[in-house]
């Protein structure tokens, strides 16, 4: 068999060279191509990464390192680590501290006499027998409980001159059949004092004082009748914190009517004001009649809608800041961009028990000597401006939030110390308008929201005048009758306790 080979032409040199330069080209362009796709991709990987580091900031927060509250917390509690170290007192009350106990009193309300009838050895009788000892034992407790009625008799007489005057009833005595204000107080006292449903404040009333006609819906009606004359006292309140030395401000979420609304508190240590708005910011804080005339100090968290009312002398919440600083350094990036987090938790605790020492010396005008102030300040303003430069890149919406972190505390550094000038108001933090919020927030917990726009609006003019009473020494159940009566306890103008 006979093969037979044919070989192909060659190619000259100049097709070759045609043909290289052809790939050449096409090389470059999938480089470019390839290029392009790889930067792209990187670009969407950080994107990617900052939204996760995001997502992993919003799941670690909690109590301890941002402004949640305890509740939200749920079952998975945050391992206790607090920041205010041991203060070497042992559990318990203080040794030399007042106690408290039940001690037997002079002028019982009833004695009963138990005398022995016979003889426990041997069984004679004791009727004649002379008393040797007697042992006090008494009982405090309540008497069976039920309501009374008490009926009303409005008498008309005419008059010579043909004129019929008749009696006048006590206002709470306008109808046919009502509640009285005892019952009516004690009923709104249960649901909007110690945060019960509607239906279980009922309930509590019918067992205590058995009254089995009253329903979830009288509760409502209590509500609104106790609120009806409040509003000369919520205006007496809105115009004691507006002229005060100082006011507190927080707001917090407050769902009603199936939507976000916010309950704004406003207060200094002698008043507390509530309002609840459909808005958070500057609109809410306007409608609420505080901040814009007011010319004291206003403590509060650096949300920037507090910032707009410039007549006020501003000072920043330190335990606000203290939980945002806990969580830099705990956001798991790299020490070097965190370090500074940690270094300034420390100075500003320095800071604290300094001001708390001079707070205990009682030594009167500055809290803290100037060297002392000057040198904390100094300090953290060092440490800010670190912060500023070890977070310049701005890597990811968190780290944008670490850096402005950084620059507020370094700009802003005088309302941050601030409490330090002012011994009457120490320690200057937010902490008052946490807890102002702390039992509002368990009524949403409790109710899940606030069926209506004017039952919230309600709850806050109840919270005002309740919280405002119990600063001034006055019972909340007490109170609560007053205003039920119609003739709601009122503060003195200019009232400090």
């Amino acid at each position: 068999m006979i093969v037979r080979v044919t070989s192909r032409p060659q190619s000259s040199m100049e097709e070759l060279l045609v043909l290289n330069a052809g790939l050449r080209a096409e090389i470059a362009q999938v480089r470019a191509e390839s290029a392009a796709t790889i930067a792209e991709l990187v670009g969407l990987v950080e994107v990617l990464r900052g939204e996760v580091e995001e997502l992993k900031r919003q799941i670690g927060a909690n109590s301890r390192n941002s402004s949640k509250p305890p509740s939200s917390d749920g079952l998975v509690k945050p391992a206790p680590k607090s920041l205010r170290g041991t203060s070497g007192r042992k559990p318990g009350r203080p040794r030399g501290g007042p106690g408290v106990s039940l001690d037997l009193v002079d002028d019982p309300d009833r004695v009963v006499v138990h005398r022995p009838v016979a003889c426990s050895c041997c069984g004679l009788g004791l009727r004649g027998g002379v008393p040797v000892a007697v042992e006090r034992r008494q009982v405090v407790d309540l008497p069976p409980v039920t309501v009374r009625v008490t009926e009303h008799r409005i008498v008309s007489r005419r008059c010579r001159c043909g004129v019929v005057s008749a009696g006048i009833a006590p206002g709470y005595a306008a109808k046919t059949v009502q509640y009285g204000p005892r019952l009516t107080g004690i009923g709104v006292y249960l649901y909007h004092g110690q945060f019960l449903s509607r239906a279980r404040a009922a309930e509590a009333v019918r067992d205590l004082f058995g009254v089995g006609t009253l329903a979830a819906s009288t509760i409502g009606l209590m509500v609104k009748r106790v609120v009806a004359p409040l509003s000369g006292f919520l205006e007496v309140v809105r115009g004691q914190v507006a002229a005060g030395p100082v006011a507190f401000a927080d707001e917090t979420g407050f769902r009603t009517a199936s939507t976000m609304a916010w309950l704004h508190s406003a207060s200094n240590p002698w008043f507390s004001l509530f309002t609840v708005h459909r808005r958070r910011g500057r609109e809410a804080m306007d409608a609420a009649g505080v901040l814009p005339g007011f010319t004291g100090i206003a403590v509060h968290d650096a949300w920037a809608p507090y910032d707009t009312y410039g007549q006020a002398v501003h000072a920043l919440c330190n335990a606000h800041l203290v939980r945002e600083l806990v969580a830099v350094a705990e956001s798991g990036r790299p020490v070097e961009q965190t370090a500074w987090a940690q270094a300034a938790i420390d100075v500003v605790l320095l800071l604290k028990k300094a001001v708390d020492r001079a707070l205990a010396d009682t030594v009167p005008g500055e809290l803290v000597e100037v060297d002392t102030l000057g040198f904390y300040t100094e300090k953290l303003r060092a440490i800010a401006a670190y912060g500023i430069e070890a977070t310049a890149e701005r890597q990811g919406p968190v780290g944008a939030k670490h850096h402005a972190l950084a620059r507020r505390i370094h700009d802003r550094l005088a309302d941050y110390v601030r409490y330090a000038h002012h011994p009457e108001l120490c320690f200057f933090d937010n902490n008052p308008a946490e807890r102002e919020i702390r039992m509002p927030k368990l009524r949403i917990k409790v109710s899940g929201c606030m069926r209506t726009m004017a039952g919230a609006q309600q709850f806050a003019a109840i919270r005002s005048y309740t919280a405002t009473a119990r600063k001034h020494g006055m019972g909340t159940l007490d109170v609560l009758i007053q205003a039920a009566e119609g003739r709601p306890w009122m503060p003195q103008p200019n009232a400090v306790s």
